[in-house]
């Protein structure tokens, strides 16, 4: 705002000239039009109205800015017009009286003293009311979303419901809506604004039955929100429950109890316990103890005789409950001894043990029963003994019993109970039944499926498996049933006193070519088992078998002896019908028929049965070598086996024994294989020589491998005799000689 003046001097190498002044002039900054608006937007909608926000120009151009001016333009209109007559002071403009749904182009002037600035940036918006899914915000006076008052405080819940459209509000406790107010619940709403609500749920005096979730919703066609509330109210316990008075002496009682339905929403800290004096109308409480922990609890020092009532009472520490009072009861022993209990019975029993089972007694005399002695006595014996270390207290799941043990096997027991309270042992019960000391016997298993054996045409017979358990007893014996084809009914085959003792038998007096089906039960001291499974049906009939041979020798087909020694062929025969037997031999020795059917040497016997034929030669030479043939033939074919017979022996002499090559010193014999090698291989020759004077013979070649040798060292002129002899492993054969 300062006034200026300048001036201006021009200046050369001789001076300076003279100046020009210019003024005076105001320091002022030069003004001009502001800039446009910036940052326009609209802020809120509705069917008919928006709402415009901008922010001022950067430039004022100089000067204040004194107003703004708003244009706006429907999308289907080609100029602006101005919304506001007047200029607007503030930087945002309410514009009403539009048309739904269509689209309007806004823009904003700043105007000043000099004049108005450009427009802004356009803004196109379509009118429509706006939508915001809906926000629920809790305004409690407490941290968290957890309330805790005690019984009889106000609580209230107060919440902020934001939406466009303004959502719908309910309140819910643990799940389920509540449709209904009282003066005990009470729930308000209240819309402060197009988009904005307030609501509370009240309780003016919180209840225990008021514990639980409180939750807000929050629902428009946007979505839904809500919040949870949990509510804890304290107060003091309910009554405890179901006092009882027991276990009642001269001058005692025991007090029980169950602990209260509800807590009060605090542990419970202790019990006071109280009684009075009940042959009296009226009577003041007197306490018995206040610091009681377990819910049970014994009273001493009471009058005899004396007639009571007590009363429990629950503590936390919000509060002492409401009592809870007992049966008035009179103060005495109230128990004699147990009555007998029921008579005892053995339900399981082996060789050394018996399980003996009784009733309780049907007079506990006034007190609980503790347990039970049990006694045993032999037949004839005298004493009662008893058999438990400790009375028996626990009853099993089937009642009361106690497994005796180390009995003798044989010997028959009585068994009897007593009772025990706490006033004694009772009188004993009715002495059970006698019971032999024995494992217990059960009817067997059934045997197997009985296999037919053979097969005649008025016999069958049968073999079977005995049962694979016995049911603790022998088993005695076997009844054999039948069924005769077309027939339903079983017959016994043996009577139950004519047991078959083995696992076979044989039926008789059958029809021929009628089929029958068996099957078998066993039988032992406990009695008949269960059939066995029946066979399939059974034609009797006769079976036919072709014959069957086989030798009982060392080799099947071939036997070698020594000569002299016996030979005996054993045979077995097998055939049904029984086949006949005929023996055959073939071989050097003289035959005989024997028996009119076989043809065998005449020195041999035979000895035949159904199912054996045995030859027997007592003393046998080379001549009984050779094929033995035994043939066995009936209904059904023939068999034929063959056997051949090497009797072996020393050999026989040698054959053609020459005198050869001749000379004054020595001379050649020759001679052939004896006919008869004895059945062994000719090991070696002896050869042996004398004079015609001498009686002793001279071994010349005791060894002599080949059938010639040369006879050495010969006298000259003296005459000789020789002669060879075979050698096998059986010994040395008779003589060849030249005498």
């Amino acid at each position: 705002g300062q006034e200026y003046k300048f001036r201006v001097f021009a200046k050369n190498k001789f001076g300076c000239g003279p100046p020009v002044e210019l003024g005076p002039i105001i320091a002022v900054d030069p003004k001009g039009p502001p800039t446009s608006p910036e940052r326009f937007m609209y802020t809120e909608r509705t069917k008919s109205s928006v709402t415009l926000d901008w922010k001022p120009p950067r430039n004022d151009g100089g000067s204040p800015i004194i107003g703004y001016i708003v244009d706006k333009r429907r999308h289907d209109s080609p100029d602006f017009e101005r919304v506001n007559k007047r200029l607007c002071p503030k930087t945002s403009l309410v514009v009403e009286d539009l048309a739904e749904l269509h689209m309007y182009e806004f823009r904003v002037r700043a105007v000043n003293e000099i004049g108005e600035s450009e427009p802004s940036l356009p803004l196109n918006v379509v009118i429509q009311d706006d939508e915001e899914p809906p926000t629920v915000t809790l305004r409690l006076s407490v941290r968290g979303d957890t309330i805790r008052v005690k019984a009889g405080e106000p609580v209230n819940m107060p919440a902020d419901v934001t939406g466009l459209p303004l959502p719908k509000i309910e309140w819910s406790k643990n799940e389920v809506i509540i449709d209904k107010t009282s003066d005990a619940l009470k729930i308000t709403k209240k819309e402060t604004a197009r988009t904005e609500a307030k609501t509370e749920l009240s309780l003016p005096a919180a209840a225990r039955g008021d514990v639980g979730t409180y939750t807000v919703t929050a629902s428009n066609r946007l979505g839904t929100a809500f919040r949870n509330v949990h509510l804890e109210v304290y107060d003091r316990p309910s009554p405890p429950r179901n006092l009882v008075v027991s276990d009642i002496k001269a001058e005692s009682c025991q007090l029980t109890w169950d602990a209260p339905v509800d807590n009060g929403g605090s542990e419970i800290t202790h019990y006071i316990i109280e009684k009075r004096d009940a042959s009296k109308k009226k009577s003041d409480w007197e306490e018995v103890s206040n610091t009681v922990i377990d819910r049970r609890f014994g009273v001493y020092k009471l009058n005899t005789n004396g007639e009571y009532q007590f009363r429990v009472r629950a503590v936390n520490k919000y509060g002492t409950s409401d009592e809870c009072l007992s049966e008035k009861v009179v103060i005495k022993d109230p128990y004699g001894l147990p009555g007998p209990p029921g008579k005892p019975k053995v339900t399981d029993c082996t060789r050394s043990s018996m399980l003996v089972t009784w009733t309780p007694p049907l007079d506990n005399g006034g007190a609980p029963i503790t347990g039970y002695w049990l006694e045993k006595k032999e037949e004839d014996g005298v004493y009662w003994s008893r058999v438990n270390r400790a009375p028996v207290t626990k009853p099993a799941v089937k009642g009361l019993e106690f497994t005796v043990l180390r009995l003798i096997e044989g010997v028959k027991y009585q068994f009897r109970a007593m009772a025990i309270n706490i006033a004694g042992i009772g009188p004993p019960s009715e002495p059970s039944d006698l019971v032999e000391a024995a494992d217990p016997v059960f009817p067997p298993g059934a045997p197997s499926c009985p296999d037919v054996t053979d097969r005649t045409k008025s016999t069958i017979s049968l073999a079977w498996k005995p049962p694979q358990k016995d049911g603790g007893s022998p088993i005695k014996g076997y009844i054999v049933e039948m069924q005769e084809e077309g027939s339903t009914d079983w017959k016994n085959v043996n009577e139950p006193d004519k047991l078959f003792p083995t696992c076979k038998c044989e039926v008789p007096n059958l029809k021929e070519l009628r089929k029958y089906r068996f099957r078998v039960k066993a039988v032992n001291a406990a009695g008949e088992s269960e059939p066995s499974l029946a066979t399939s049906e059974v034609p009797c009939k006769e079976i036919q078998e072709e014959p069957e041979i086989f030798l009982d020798i060392g080799a099947q087909d071939f036997l070698s002896c020594r000569s002299g020694t016996a030979i005996r062929i054993p045979a077995v025969i097998k055939g049904r019908p029984v086949p006949k037997t005929s023996w055959e031999f073939e071989g050097e020795a003289r035959k005989a028929v024997k028996d009119g059917i076989h043809n065998v040497p005449e020195d041999a016997t035979v000895e035949s049965t159904d199912t054996t034929s045995v030859i027997n030669i007592p003393v046998c030479n080379r001549g009984h070598s050779g094929k033995y043939s035994i043939t066995a033939k009936n209904k059904a074919g023939q068999k034929t086996l063959n056997v051949r017979v090497n009797v072996l022996d020393v050999p026989g002499p040698p054959k053609d024994l020459k005198v050869s090559d001749i000379s004054r010193c020595s001379c050649k014999l020759a001679w052939k294989m004896p006919d008869n090698d004895g059945g062994d291989r000719i090991r070696n020759y002896i050869v042996e020589k004398r004079t015609v004077e001498g009686k002793a013979w001279t071994k010349v070649n005791p060894n002599c491998g080949g059938t010639s040798t040369v006879i050495p060292d010969l006298i000259a002129g003296q005459q000789y005799f020789f002669r060879v002899r075979a050698e096998n492993r059986f010994g040395i054969g008779p003589p060849a000689d030249t005498i």
